[in-house]
């Protein structure tokens, strides 16, 4: 039995979606489904309290227009640079084996720094590269999981489906001082850099201010003795269209100017995960190894899909790593990038065909994902009359 408990906090906890998180300016922040419980079993008890938390960190700063990565970039070294910090707190309720609540709050600390941002680079301006920064409260989620068969009896396979509130607690509107920003003044008509203080960049924005819809799934299958399949997926329906957070954007074509990028979109968000997980010779330690997808679409399923925004995809192999040691679970798992798509946006699109020029933005990725994850799971209570399935 030890074995097969060390894979369901794999598909529980260490592969919840709730552990996903973007490794670059493509903005899938760090929340997701609300994942089933693990760690010394595949169902919580009847009352019985799960609590963990869970590190992410990477660093983006290789940029791609489509799949293509733009080298000139890092030659010239003016690439942008975010470095993204997330911590998140997370709690499991089990009503009975089959039923659970989960809640998990995130904090997110996040630099960046860039040239174009604080008054760019141009013939008369050698520029200077400065950081901005955010730091706080994340959006929130909060829901249920559900297990469709009863654990006692399907400890080879199951699958649970899961449902959840995205609540926007996190601040959609953060902003810090920029510099060097060209300021024409219109009394005179002169112009000065001055530094103004604005919202940061939509990538480190803490939230969306979307209340948004979450959908997940995970599931495992034993095909050997120690050798099991994984798999989750998660979608976010984002209904709001923009969130009224200032983008500094617009753009001219052939005298028209293409406004729709002057304020954040809010996004609907997708990711899936597949692979297998071994179970070692040692008590408790298994390893796993699967691929991981994670984006952001170019138009909502449900609502407007105005506003900017930075559509595209990553793929990743997602070595991972779990030790289990009485009520408490270790993990850690380090995506490794594999194909980074930057997508046009609807913007792109407008101006492509108005203007019969080929345009596609760019976005910065990582070449990895750092994520560390704690799990202690409390006794279960006393049977007091409550359904155990």
């Amino acid at each position: 039995m030890k074995r097969f408990f060390t894979i369901i906090y794999a598909c529980g906890g260490l592969l919840s979606v709730q552990n996903l998180s973007a490794q670059g300016c493509v903005a899938i922040r760090g929340f997701g489904g609300c994942g089933v419980a693990g760690g010394t079993g595949l169902a919580l008890a009847p009352g019985q309290w799960q609590v963990g938390t869970n590190y992410r960190y990477f660093k983006s700063f290789r940029h791609f227009k489509g799949d293509e990565e733009q080298f000139d970039r890092f030659v010239k070294q003016n690439q942008v640079i975010n470095y993204s910090n997330t911590v998140e707190f997370s709690a499991s309720y089990g009503l009975n084996t089959r039923w659970q609540l989960n809640i998990g709050v995130p904090l997110s600390y996040t630099d960046r720094s860039s040239y174009y941002e604080h008054g760019g680079q141009t013939p008369t301006f050698a520029g200077v590269r400065k950081t901005s920064t955010s730091a706080g409260l994340g959006d929130a989620r909060i829901g249920a999981s559900r297990w469709l068969w009863n654990p006692v009896s399907h400890t080879k396979r199951n699958l649970s489906l899961g449902a959840a509130l995205k609540l926007p607690s996190g601040n959609w509107n953060a902003q810090d001082s920029f510099y060097n920003i060209l300021v024409n003044d219109a009394q005179t008509g002169l112009s000065s850099r001055k530094t103004l203080y604005r919202p940061v960049d939509q990538s480190m924005q803490l939230g969306d201010g979307g209340l948004g819809l979450i959908l997940d799934m995970q599931g495992f299958w034993e095909v050997n003795e120690g050798l099991y399949i994984y798999g989750n997926a998660f979608y976010l329906f984002n209904p709001r269209g923009v969130n009224g957070t200032l983008t500094n954007r617009s753009a001219t074509v052939a005298g028209k100017v293409y406004t729709n990028e002057y304020m954040c979109s809010v996004t609907d968000q997708y990711a899936a995960r597949v692979g297998v997980l071994s179970q070692s010779r040692m008590q408790g330690l298994s390893f796993s190894w699967g691929a991981r997808l994670e984006g952001i679409p170019v138009k909502d399923i449900i609502g407007e899909s105005l506003g900017f925004r930075r559509p595209g995809y990553i793929v990743s192999a997602e070595p991972g790593v779990t030790y289990m040691k009485g009520k408490t679970t270790y993990n850690l798992n380090v995506p490794i990038a594999m194909y980074r798509m930057r997508e046009q946006s609807v913007t792109d699109k407008q101006i492509q065909d108005a203007s019969g020029i080929a345009r596609n933005g760019d976005a910065a990725f990582a070449d990895y994902l750092i994520s560390f994850g704690v799990t202690y799971r409390l006794s279960a209570p006393k049977a007091k009359g409550i359904l155990s399935h």
